[in-house]
């Protein structure tokens, strides 16, 4: 997506270096994100002044020291973390799968907290994750919340046929109905998922709350973990302001 205004360009290299799986070059940032490599310096040297990014050998760029203290903050103080850890916690322990909190942003479904199953055998998920909000159950749950204005725009960026679009307009408007949504595999082979969203009295969308485990474990008993999970986001919401 491109961005006319200064603040966004630069928040988005941000957002790019906190998202990729390595350091990236500024002509690498330049490129993916549609910038010119000048202003990606120059917003390069602004972040790296204000310590939220820092530079590697051969001049490739990590976030810097300071997105700590902002993500120490966040986990801190984040008024949905601290109402959804004892729901989190409740639905771990009753499931004995890893469950997770999930928000939307800028197009990503990011884990916010995440509480693993204490079974040997469990799903390699980790807080701090992003996954481009569009496949799995943790993103489809999102998306058939999201405003209709911001999921068709989310859509278009995907790229999507229009058959392709219809079909997946179909399955979130089910997904509303339903309750929750349930993916196999559709991140990582073998992984079963069920996630229901946040909402509050006002109709906000606040996030949702996603369980997931080993298929070949948790596919028998689908039906019960769909209708706690279900359970504990709908007494999470009932606490939403």
């Amino acid at each position: 997506m491109h961005y006319p205004n200064p603040t966004d360009r630069l928040l988005q290299i941000l957002v790019a270096l906190g998202q990729a799986p390595h350091a990236l070059s500024a002509k690498a940032l330049s490129s993916s994100l549609g910038q010119p490599l000048s202003s990606t310096y120059r917003h390069l040297n602004t972040l790296l002044r204000w310590g939220l990014a820092e530079e590697q050998g051969h001049g490739r760029y990590l976030p810097g020291p300071a997105c700590l203290l902002l993500a120490k903050r966040f986990d801190r103080d984040s008024t949905l973390v601290s109402l959804a850890k004892p729901e989190l916690r409740r639905l771990a322990e009753l499931s004995k799968e890893s469950v997770g909190l999930m928000v939307p942003s800028n197009g990503q479904v990011i884990c916010v907290e995440l509480i693993d199953s204490p079974q040997p055998l469990r799903c390699c998920y980790q807080k701090g994750l992003a996954q481009p909000l569009l496949h799995g159950a943790s993103a489809k749950a999102l998306l058939a919340h999201l405003a209709a204005a911001e999921r068709d725009a989310l859509l278009a960026e995907h790229g999507l046929d229009e058959q392709q679009r219809a079909a997946l307009l179909e399955e979130l408007a089910a997904i509303r109905k339903r309750g929750h949504a349930s993916s196999q595999g559709e991140i990582d082979e073998g992984v079963w998922g069920v996630s229901a969203a946040l909402i509050d009295s006002r109709g906000r969308l606040h996030g949702a709350l996603s369980l997931m485990g080993p298929s070949s474990r948790v596919q028998p008993r689908a039906e019960q973990l769909q209708r706690w999970t279900q359970e504990s986001a709908a007494r999470l919401s009932a606490r939403l302001d």
